[in-house]
């Protein structure tokens, strides 16, 4: 029985070995036909249009071509590699955006954030740096190749810019004051900082072009910021301080000017009112010498009169007594109401005579 079975097995192979010999020549031709199908279509190629591709021959480096379709030797002869060369990418330094939109959500900050963004300055403060490196590939066989030599390591770049931007960052702002890194001097260190990083890459051959280096917050560390917020505040505080007392001069001066001038215009017109009475007055008189000088009597007796008329239109109740009548003892009726300016005369009037 087992003779019988491994004469079987014989036939079996033997049957299979002549059929294979029989269509091998079929089996070759579907096997070129299969590879030709095979290498017509990796003989063609399309590059996006923010793309460009880099071609290798045998692992060298044989060309770079632009958007479009193209073609080349098949593989594994030549082989394509697609790099997007238009695009433009973010790094953030100091923080981590989660959700980027209308109301951008920023992860919580982290020990690595902290490490990264905590700097010392020039005057040996403490800083607290977030900024953001924009940057787009300009060579896409450096992109690729230059940095530790084959494209595998390509995925390798943002590592080197971070590292490389770090490093700038630190050394500008450990050259500047806190006050330069928080205020005025923001928009300096982060063009600094561009041009520093951008000729770095370049060095590396990394094929990288920075577009922007952009200082997202600068701010002291919030173990400080209280206090640091306090020493900015007081230079605030001197000025609007400064600020009301130049208000409030500015109110007061001019009211005081016109105090002034309205004052002295009081004065000089009563200094001319009184100087025109004066000359008037000395006028009057000297009028009334010159009469007097005509006639001494007359002018005397005339200046009695009026002066006595004036007296005494200005006087209320008056009681005359006629200087003959002696021996008599005159009722004077005191208590009488007289309206002002009547007069009571009495010359010989008497109610009884004393015995």
């Amino acid at each position: 029985m087992n003779y019988q079975r491994n004469r079987d097995y014989i036939d079996v192979g033997k049957n299979f070995k002549d059929d294979l010999l029989r269509y091998r020549r079929s089996i070759i031709i579907g096997g070129g036909v299969l590879l030709f199908v095979l290498s017509l279509f990796s003989t063609f190629y399309s590059v996006e249009a923010d793309s460009e591709a880099v071609l290798l021959r045998f692992g060298k480096y044989a060309r770079t071509t632009a958007p479009g379709l193209h073609g080349k030797l098949p593989w594994p002869v030549e082989r394509v590699y697609q790099v997007q060369v238009q695009k433009v990418q973010s790094l953030e330094f100091g923080f981590s955006t989660q959700v980027a939109g209308q109301k951008t959500r920023y992860a919580p900050q982290s020990s690595r954030h902290e490490q990264v963004a905590n700097m010392l300055t020039g005057d040996l403060n403490l800083a607290h740096v977030e900024w953001i490196v924009q940057y787009r590939i300009k060579d896409a066989f450096n992109y690729l190749f230059k940095i530790g030599g084959n494209q595998e390591t390509a995925i390798n770049i943002d590592d080197t810019i971070r590292a490389v931007s770090e490093a700038v960052m630190r050394e500008l702002v450990g050259d500047a004051s806190v006050d330069e890194v928080i205020t005025i001097g923001r928009d300096k260190i982060a063009s600094d900082a561009k041009v520093k990083v951008q000729k770095m890459l370049d060095s590396y051959g990394t094929g990288i072009e920075i577009i922007t280096v952009k200082l997202q917050s600068a701010t002291p560390p919030e173990s400080v910021k209280d206090a640091f917020d306090e020493v900015n505040r007081a230079p605030q505080n001197k000025e609007r301080v400064i600020n009301e007392a130049r208000g409030e001069r500015n109110s007061k001066i001019p009211a005081a000017r016109g105090l002034r001038d309205r004052t002295i215009t009081e004065a000089e017109g009563y200094r001319e009112r009184v100087t025109r009475i004066i000359a008037g007055q000395v006028n009057a008189f000297l009028s009334q010498l010159k009469e007097y000088d005509k006639a001494p009597e007359v002018t005397r007796t005339r200046l009695y009169i009026e002066t006595m008329e004036q007296i005494y239109s200005q006087t209320g109740d008056k009681i005359i007594i006629d200087k003959s009548v002696q021996g008599v003892l005159p009722f004077l009726d005191i208590g009488t109401n007289h309206s002002p300016g009547q007069s009571t005369t009495s010359s010989t009037a008497t109610k009884g005579r004393a015995k």
